[in-house]
């Protein structure tokens, strides 16, 4: 199934810039635009208003940049700490031991490990620049288990503590996603229930990336090459290094800052198509320029496979119609990974 790219107007190179100019805004990044930062204080601690003024401020955020800084989120340091260790532990073990736990695909989803340069970026992303060499990372990746006690993911074996720490983490994660839910709601002019029910078996991904560091810098490679998430929104969290650079409103590219205690967040093509374009997926790119190794663990939140994705009702009218056709998430899923 054939489905237009849901957030073409970014990604596709403004016309009066060349492909080579397109890569060197993106190889050597010089945007000094900011990235802003959102506090869930208020909302969490449920002050007047505070659902209100913290919605708000979601959409201006999304409309305007796709990303930001996500403060005083409920997620505990201490657990970002463990999941970043148990993710060294396992970049750390030998190739020929990583490479027993399969790539497997598992309906719309890919899980398992999967080594340096094994990877391409897909057709839904490869409009910004032509094709680029395999990206320059491993990874290890679990999809949410369909029901409690029958395991879905593949693991790795004689590494005690792992799934442990990495699934409390991955729920973590997804409590906090649903949290967002009554606040997309409130800024989208909705019943604050409105996505409940499409959320019921959400879509929660977690990756444990890792970076080398990449002696290279041009010749289309990249740690992970430009692209836009897909799910609704992806939930970030960096160590100590950097190397993750974003698009910004002005068509350069800022290199992202390590904020301690916050998590980086941006939005995916499914809000782009649910709000009719309103809302942005903003291209990102990695490249790990420093000479230690670079660890990123992002988690992707999304719907229910079967949740129907059409243009929300507060986004259309007799001067908008909708620009796309309602399809399943996990057709999407299958385009965007076609």
């Amino acid at each position: 199934m054939e489905i237009p790219n849901p957030a073409a107007t970014l990604i596709h190179s403004p016309p009066q810039l060349s492909e080579a100019e397109q890569i060197r805004l993106m190889d050597y990044p010089d945007s000094t635009e900011e990235i802003p930062t959102l506090d869930m204080s208020p909302y969490l601690r449920n002050e007047p208003g505070g659902r209100e003024r913290v919605a708000a401020q979601l959409k201006e955020f999304t409309e305007t940049v796709g990303f930001f800084y996500l403060k005083s989120h409920s997620v505990p340091q201490s657990l970002i700490d463990r999941v970043f260790e148990q993710s060294r532990r396992f970049h750390a073990l030998p190739e020929e031991v990583k490479s027993q736990v399969p790539w497997i695909d598992i309906d719309t989803h890919r899980a398992g490990y999967q080594g340096i340069q094994k990877e391409r970026v897909g057709r839904a992303n490869s409009n910004l620049i032509s094709e680029t060499k395999p990206n320059f990372y491993s990874k290890f990746v679990i999809i949410r288990e369909k029901q409690a006690g029958v395991e879905t993911n593949v693991w790795p074996q004689n590494l005690p503590g792992f799934k442990e720490v990495v699934l409390e983490y991955q729920a973590a994660v997804e409590a906090l996603g649903k949290r967002f839910l009554p606040l997309w709601a409130t800024g989208l002019n909705l019943p604050l229930d409105y996505f409940d029910r499409l959320f019921e078996i959400p879509h929660v991904n977690l990756s444990l990336l890792h970076y080398p560091p990449q002696k290279e810098i041009g010749n289309k490679l990249y740690g992970i090459a430009p692209h836009t998430d897909n799910a609704m929104m992806t939930f970030l969290a960096q160590a100590n290094v950097s190397g993750l650079a974003v698009r910004m409103p002005s068509g350069h590219w800022r290199v992202v800052d390590i904020i301690p205690g916050t998590l980086l967040v941006n939005t995916g093509n499914l809000i782009v198509r649910w709000t009719n374009d309103r809302y942005l997926s903003t291209k990102h790119r990695v490249i790990n320029t420093n000479t230690v190794d670079r660890y990123s663990i992002p988690v992707f939140f999304g719907p229910s496979a079967d949740a129907l994705i059409e243009v929300l009702p507060t986004c259309q009218g007799p001067g908008n119609p909708p620009k796309y056709q309602p399809v399943t998430y996990r057709d999407m899923r299958n385009w965007y990974y076609a």
